[in-house]
């Protein structure tokens, strides 16, 4: 008889519904890392629930530990299916920048309810992180670190790592932080010139003086670029009176600045606030799509209001219809581009909205050169297929025109939404799409319209 073949979701279920934890995380701790948020997905919302409050009474480290494989979002959906008691035995274990992430996602009276059932010490800490900024260093960086006075030794450090090794094993260790009476910082000391030191030197002497740090509200695209300039795994965030509340590390830089770049590609697919997965409540999904195309069918309505404004034309002609759409997409191609550029040079720092004048010199330049190579082409191919050089002239010559628009528009509109306040990852596309349809639906129809006489005379 033919063995069946292994089912990870089927065997978890199994496993959920015997009740059993430390078989659970057993089987978990065996699964390969790609397939644990796979099996976890897929089982049922209410085994779901009830395997992380099993976790969370015996193995609540390692519940958090899961949490790492799904995004803030969906952790945050876990996490909130939760009972709060359950949920902050859970949360009091993750790292403190991942606690401030996931609560973040909670409707306040939910994130609320979990801190009061967290342990006191991670509740000042997690409300204190929640009201920083996501892009900043305050939102990005962790509070496990090693801080000591400058009149300690050597030696007391070591005795203090040893002592507390199991606690400090997660923690940011490359190096320690010198502070005062008052946690204000004095300087940093790699953890390498510590150990090699007499153990009765003072950790004074050892420190490097005026240390590299950033400040709370240090954005993240300053964070990406000191990284890129300093060979450091991380440096120390200080708060306005120059206190010492945490590190921010470069691997956290990259993550967020990755983070950034999907979501702006999900925006630029039209998802709105750039992140939606499909365990999401269905209602919550249809809703976020429904605000991005409902405006754009209104957007589309005033493409085609152009065609009826030719209607007569189009009856005449009606191959027309057939090239429409070709001049439109191309161009349209083109505008994205240009949006795609003007969107770097935007997360780079390179242009500003004072640049409208350069962009549109500069995108008007490549278009033009763009234009005329690629009206050329579409006039000998719809030439050669129509059989008709005046249809291959409307089509063609209405490229380099069509094209100059687009490629403007699109360098363009990013830098118009960003000065008037919209998100350019978001709006940019229908803007440039609607543009781009209006202008070539327009060009291609008068065109057509001043050459009707010609387009109408059968060819001989």
């Amino acid at each position: 008889m033919p063995t069946q073949p292994f089912d990870p979701v089927l065997e978890l279920s199994d496993l959920v519904d015997g009740g059993d934890a430390s078989a659970i995380a057993a089987f978990l701790h065996d699964l390969p890392p790609e397939e644990t948020p796979y099996t976890i997905s897929h089982i049922t919302e209410e085994r779901r629930t009830q395997m992380f409050s099993l976790l969370a009474e015996s193995e609540p480290e390692f519940a958090a530990d899961l949490m790492e494989h799904f995004d803030d979002a969906h952790a945050a959906d876990i996490v909130g299916d939760l009972e709060p008691e359950t949920a902050a035995a859970i949360v009091d274990e993750m790292d403190s920048d991942e606690q401030a992430d996931v609560l973040g996602e909670l409707p306040s009276e939910d994130a609320e309810a979990i801190l009061d059932e967290m342990s006191p010490e991670e509740a000042i800490d997690a409300r204190r992180r929640m009201r920083y900024d996501e892009d900043t260093a305050g939102g990005l960086m962790i509070t496990e670190y090693l801080a000591y006075s400058v009149d300690q030794t050597v030696e007391a450090v070591a005795d203090d790592l040893r002592e507390h090794g199991d606690e400090y094993g997660e923690y940011e260790v490359r190096y320690i932080y010198s502070v005062d009476a008052d946690h204000k910082l004095i300087g940093t000391v790699p953890m390498r010139r510590l150990v090699m030191s007499p153990r009765g030197t003072h950790v004074s002497k050892l420190i490097l003086s005026d240390p590299i740090v950033v400040t709370v509200d240090t954005h993240v695209d300053e964070l990406e670029d000191l990284f890129d300039r300093i060979d450091f795994s991380s440096v120390p965030v200080i708060d306005e009176a120059h206190k010492l509340v945490g590190v921010v590390q470069r691997h956290a830089v990259q993550e967020a600045r990755g983070e950034a770049a999907e979501e702006d590609l999900a925006k630029f697919g039209g998802i709105v606030r750039g992140e939606e997965l499909r365990s999401m409540p269905l209602a919550s999904r249809a809703g976020r799509r429904l605000s991005y195309l409902l405006p754009i069918s209104g957007l589309l309505m005033l493409s085609a209001s152009v065609i009826h404004l030719f209607i007569e034309t189009v009856e005449q002609v009606p191959v027309l219809a057939m090239f429409l759409p070709v001049v439109a997409g191309l161009c349209g191609s083109g505008g994205g581009q240009a949006v795609a550029v003007s969107m770097r040079e935007i997360s780079l720092g390179l242009i500003k909205p004072a640049d409208l004048i350069t962009v549109m010199g500069k995108e008007a330049a490549v278009a033009f050169i763009d234009g005329v190579i690629l009206g050329v082409v579409l006039f000998l191919i719809v030439w050669i297929w129509q059989g008709s050089p005046v249809m291959g002239l409307v089509v063609g010559g209405s490229v380099p025109l069509v094209l100059i628009t687009a490629k403007i528009t699109g360098g363009c509109v990013p830098l118009l939404l960003r000065k008037i306040g919209l998100d350019p990852a978001m709006a940019s596309g229908p803007v440039v799409t609607t543009v781009v349809d209006l202008v070539s639906f327009l060009v291609v129809l008068a065109l057509a319209t001043m050459m009707l006489a010609s387009l109408t005379t059968p060819t001989t």
